[in-house]
């Protein structure tokens, strides 16, 4: 099966199961520039779960960019302590402040325009303009890496993200039509099935639709003589 024929059936079962198994997260809703932005600095090396009720405290704070800009910067790195990482709170202040400057009340939904902010990135910068602003930008994390890896048979170990090859399959991958429903579909998965241990490849909606290598991998570990397998997935 080529290529373009293997990403369309897996876009497809997906899309598909995310239908009824899509997670229920605030910031999904509220898809402004501003609040997709903040979410997102949030949600760097953080369980979602424990994102919600942050988040949720922060934007019932600070509506809008310009709230969050003329906040004070020791109250907002009180708000966002129960996240852990000193470092992300500094971003946020740095993040608000800036974006303010240079745009008012209202941040672009361009990843260019974000990307050029203190504590935003590449990653940051594409899910905005991807779940505010619907562009097709492939976004590429570890968890990204993590499926389409296992899924295509592409190496997810070191820097993976920064591979051609990742990056043109993350590409050739996703909804143009439908992103941002396409990349928290591909995020769900990862959370709910295709774990980074133990993955519940016997749960996959994906490998019906097309061969999964690391579930192949599996498959070639079994007991022969019973058919069940004798190896766990790591």
């Amino acid at each position: 099966m080529v290529l373009d024929a293997r990403t369309t059936s897996f876009r497809s079962a997906l899309l598909e199961w995310f239908r009824e198994h899509a997670r229920d997260y605030p910031w999904r809703h509220e898809r402004t520039p501003y609040r997709t932005a903040i979410a997102e600095i949030m949600l760097r090396r953080t369980r979602a779960d424990q994102v919600v009720p942050v988040y949720e405290g922060f934007v019932r704070e600070y509506p809008t960019l310009g709230d969050a800009a003329r906040g004070d910067p020791d109250t907002i790195r009180e708000r966002l302590k129960p996240l852990g990482l000193e470092w992300r709170a500094d971003n946020a202040v740095m993040f608000v402040r800036e974006a303010h400057a240079r745009y008012g009340d209202e941040l672009p939904a361009e990843s260019q325009a974000v990307k050029e902010l203190p504590g935003a990135g590449e990653y940051v910068s594409a899910a905005v303009a991807c779940f505010a602003g619907g562009s097709p930008e492939p976004l590429i994390d570890t968890n990204v890496v993590r499926v389409l890896g296992r899924v295509f048979g592409l190496r997810t170990d070191g820097e993976a993200r920064r591979r051609r090859e990742m990056r043109e399959l993350a590409a050739a991958a996703l909804d143009p039509e439908q992103p941002a429903e396409y990349h928290y579909a591909l995020l769900d998965l990862a959370a709910k099935v295709c774990s980074p241990r133990k993955p519940l490849c016997q749960d996959c909606p994906v490998a019906t639709a097309v061969p999964c290598s690391y579930r192949a991998q599996a498959r070639a570990k079994s007991d022969p003589s019973t058919g069940q397998a004798n190896w766990s997935p790591g």
